[in-house]
């Protein structure tokens, strides 16, 4: 209670010191309070942070071969704050301008190769390899300034495989900081 009776002591002498017209200083303070809370709306937006694999399942499952490239759809969303990945359409969709670091690993499929690429709104920007032979992993990571609406996600390239057990072939993505 003390604290709100200096406050008014405050505004009052600062009226008098100043003298302030009480409708400006009241449309000062309701300035403050919409910026602040602006502030924090957009520091609320600016949380993103996903994680997923794959599959949902904890047997060794394929995925691929497909005639064309294929965007893959990871499951086992382990983290989805601020909700930009979509599950269902494997795409990570930004909601606010910024930096983002993106991370994604795929294991190598039946067919003994794997080719899968990062991209963003349909651009190739990083890719992960692997040519003959099973057991082997590849992963890349890169940071992308992007806008809001730009998507992000995984592509498995066509005739290529993948393999997972719910924890092994991840894509991960999260905002470094607002621009």
């Amino acid at each position: 209670m003390m604290s709100c009776w200096v406050l008014v002591v405050f505004l009052a002498c600062g009226l008098v010191q100043a003298q302030v017209q009480p409708d400006n200083l009241l449309q000062q303070l309701t300035d403050r309070v919409e910026k602040l809370e602006k502030e924090r709306e957009d520091r609320v937006r600016s949380q993103v942070a996903f994680s997923a694999a794959l599959l949902a399942t904890q047997n060794w499952t394929n995925v691929g071969p497909f005639q064309q490239d294929k965007t893959l759809d990871f499951k086992t969303v382990k983290t989805n704050v601020g909700n930009a990945y979509n599950s269902e359409t494997g795409i990570f969709t930004a909601p606010v301008k910024g930096l983002y670091y993106f991370h994604f690993t795929g294991v190598v499929g039946s067919s003994g190769n794997m080719n899968a690429g990062l991209k963003k709104n349909g651009i190739n920007l990083v890719a992960i390899h692997h040519k003959a032979g099973t057991q082997a992993s590849a992963s890349n990571s890169i940071a992308l300034e992007l806008v809001p609406g730009d998507r992000v996600y995984v592509q498995l390239w066509a005739g290529q495989t993948m393999a997972d057990q719910s924890r092994l072939t991840t894509f991960t993505g999260f905002l470094v900081f607002p621009m």
